[in-house]
């Protein structure tokens, strides 16, 4: 009797992980429109599809050690502190790199003393010691608290291949890296939670709605006040059109 009792118990259990299994894998395929949530969603598969499914809201991107052009160390802990637009670049380009650390760079000054953070990550950390990350930054005025990182080409490959959904190591017709000319918004959670052209100023304008939206999400988990939140620069696109 106690057998068949533990037999039955093992059948149920089973029987509620598949159920449970079956219906996070259809949450995760079934398709989803913005029209039907009032957040942002979530970027955490190669194919770059918005999701709001429950395990696109609990995937981080990985971990990393990278150093930044003040020769410190910096880890994943940076993005605890709030929403942190992220963008791949190399010293060396003449290209696309210039146009979208120039719209960046806009975009940041936008927010005056309420910029969140900004993070250039080179996808060619052979020739972008901090020696060159530092000229670099020098050269295009980044403000100080811009942060420019690099580190071992294998991590730094694999994070970008990994995390950002971007394979640095092939390269386009013109010889470049193909993925320079994204920018990523993450969340205090290390979540992707958007995904923009950084050529682009009209893409410009949605990534600078978009931290907004992102404050006001994260704001009671920071204890913020409505009030609080309020108090971010009004999202005037015209701030970053050229």
């Amino acid at each position: 009797m106690m057998r068949r009792a533990a037999l039955l118990c093992l059948c149920l259990a089973v029987m509620t992980a598949g159920v449970s299994a079956w219906s996070l894998w259809a949450d995760w395929r079934r398709p989803d429109s913005i029209l039907a949530h009032d957040t942002l969603p979530f970027y955490a598969s190669a194919d770059m599809r918005p999701r709001w499914d429950r395990i696109s809201s609990v995937l981080r991107v990985d971990g990393f050690e990278f150093t930044n052009h003040r020769k410190a160390a910096v880890d994943s802990r940076l993005f605890d502190n709030g929403p942190t637009v992220v963008n791949l670049f190399f010293a060396g380009c003449v290209s696309v790199c210039p146009v979208s650390m120039d719209l960046l760079r806009t975009l940041q000054a936008s927010f005056g003393s309420q910029a969140p953070q900004f993070v250039s990550l080179t996808v060619s950390p052979l020739t972008d010691d901090v020696r060159a990350l530092d000229d670099y930054a020098a050269k295009f005025g980044l403000p100080k608290d811009w942060i420019l990182l690099t580190g071992e080409p294998r991590h730094v490959e694999a994070w970008a291949r990994h995390s950002l959904y971007s394979d640095i190591t092939k390269l386009g017709a013109d010889g470049l890296p193909p993925h320079t000319e994204r920018a990523f918004l993450v969340d205090r959670r290390h979540r992707i939670r958007g995904i923009y052209d950084a050529r682009s100023p009209h893409e410009m304008v949605r990534l600078r709605s978009d931290i907004g939206q992102l404050r006001r999400e994260e704001a009671p988990v920071e204890g913020q006040s409505a009030a609080a939140s309020s108090s971010s620069p009004p999202e005037d696109p015209t701030v970053v059109m050229r």
